[in-house]
């Protein structure tokens, strides 16, 4: 057999270059091969995930009738945000009409209180400038209508105690008052929060009774000081980045917040150097309004307690079933869904004091639109100041398929199961997991669209689990022409 002839270097450094460029090849299409095959299934828009929040936007019918105009006049000339001063007029309005007119909702009577809260950065926020026009307005009335107005507290809350002190019942000590209209100016709502946080502070527990109505019992030794049926209103500010550092989760959940209208305002370009000052013949006027107004709403109390009941017009309370399902439908995140718990209830107060500024107790859609704009500005306030805690992924994700499912579901009245809604819904390209969670959140909504039953013809005789639309849902969407024609017009 003939030697194979001996090869050079470079003949052998060429053969080696060549087998490991063949290596190397070889293992970048084992590689390949590897790598699980790109969804080619086409992009959902609903999926890319734009966190940018812009800052709230008011709309016409936030400013209606006297509120309105006041927040047009103190706008006027200045760098006043006109959302800022109808806050502070709507909270005023709130703290002075008392508890003779109320609205019965259910077996509870609401009062048109409010606690209002101004978010604003320092000096761009312009909230001590927001609430001098209604502060002017409210010293002509003292000065012309002595005793029509309940007292005015500015700041310092600190405790249950001290709460109850404002507006104390008489004892053995003291003779106390039987007026307990009580507005309250907090100009640091950081001190409130701050007062809230401490091991064993009663201000929180006593704050959400003062806005439920409820009597403020403090649990003291000697029991010297409490306060029956108080009327207690709240305007409050704050800046954001205070907001963000000291509010704490469990002032969400236990419905402290949520009791809270939150509004984020600064102020209006261009900017003003020398503001004017509102002529005295104007603030003459809307102190005789304000007087006509509180006059109308106050009644006999605080002799007369619930003499006054307001109700909704037939058209009224078809919107408000609207307003209703929208305001309780599920949020972007369980933060903004506990924060704004209380939205439903909120419109219905802001609806009465509207009613009340056009002196007629018979609550109206326009009344409601106001009201609900009012709402949504809120929300979409907390959104902006709350930005890491307004968008889970994960909850959009899931109502995005559980909309698909809805719409799946449309189009098999006999209902699908799981592999179904696998397959023919989602092509194969959606896990498991989520399909059930999808299914799992359509099944704990409240209205519930869709029901679950067991069927009997399941593989290997099991039963078998279908998921079909609830017939009751076709009752419900019967409301829609309502929301479509009232609701987004003020969106």
């Amino acid at each position: 057999m003939d030697a194979q002839p001996q090869k050079t270097p470079a003949e052998l450094l060429a053969d080696f270059e060549r087998e490991t460029r063949l290596l190397s090849l070889k293992a970048a299409e084992e590689n390949r091969k590897k790598k699980p095959k790109a969804n080619t299934a086409p992009v959902d828009d609903d999926f890319i995930e734009d966190t940018v929040i812009a800052p709230p936007k008011p709309t016409e019918a936030m400013f209606y009738g006297f509120v309105g105009e006041l927040a047009r006049i103190a706008a006027t000339g200045t760098e006043i945000n006109p959302v800022g001063a109808a806050l502070a007029c709507l909270s005023f309005l709130g703290a002075n009409v008392g508890r003779d007119t109320f609205f019965m909702e259910g077996n509870t009577a609401h009062h048109a209180r409010l606690f209002t809260l101004h978010v604003g950065r320092t000096k761009q926020g312009r909230k001590g400038a927001s609430i001098q026009l209604t502060k002017r307005v409210m010293e002509r009335i003292h000065a012309t209508h002595t005793g029509l107005l309940g007292g005015l507290h500015t700041g310092g809350l600190s405790s249950r105690e001290g709460l109850a002190s404002l507006a104390p019942d008489g004892n053995t000590d003291s003779k106390g008052t039987d007026d307990k209209r009580i507005w309250v100016i907090e100009t640091e709502f950081a001190n409130v929060l701050q007062q809230a946080r401490r091991e064993g502070n009663t201000l929180s527990t006593g704050m959400r009774e003062l806005f439920d109505g409820n009597d403020i019992n403090p649990a003291t030794k000697n029991q010297k000081v409490r306060c029956t049926k108080p009327h207690f209103g709240l305007h409050a500010n704050i800046t954001p980045a205070e907001f963000r550092l000291l509010f704490r989760h469990n002032d969400v959940s236990n419905g402290f917040l949520n009791r809270i209208l939150i509004i984020f305002a600064e102020r209006k370009y261009p900017l003003v150097a020398s503001p004017k000052q509102t002529p005295e013949v104007i603030i003459n006027g809307l102190a005789d309004q304000s007087v006509e107004i509180i006059q109308f709403a106050k009644g006999g109390y605080p002799a007369s307690l619930n003499g006054l009941e307001m109700h909704l017009s037939e058209t009224a309370r078809m919107l408000y079933e609207s307003i209703y399902v929208t305001l309780e439908s599920a949020h972007e995140s369980d933060f903004i869904h506990e924060l704004t718990g209380r939205s439903s209830q909120q419109v219905l107060r802001l609806a009465m004091l509207f009613a009340i500024t056009d002196k007629t107790r018979v609550i109206e859609p326009r009344h409601l639109e106001a009201g609900f704009a009012w709402v949504k500005y809120s929300i979409a306030s907390v959104k902006y100041v709350f930005p890491d805690q307004s968008v889970s992924t994960q909850a959009r994700e899931t109502r995005t398929h559980a909309d698909k499912i809805l719409a799946f579901l449309g189009k098999h009245p006999n209902g699908a199961g799981l592999r179904e809604i696998s397959v023919d819904c989602f092509k194969r390209n959606l896990n498991s997991d989520k399909i059930q969670k999808a299914l799992m959140y359509l099944l704990t909504e409240n209205p519930q669209p869709i029901e679950q039953i067991d069927t009997e013809n399941g593989a290997r005789g099991r039963p078998k689990k279908v998921y079909l639309l609830k017939t009751a849902t076709n009752k419900t969407n019967k409301i829609q022409p309502i929301e479509k024609e009232r609701l987004t017009r003020i969106v």
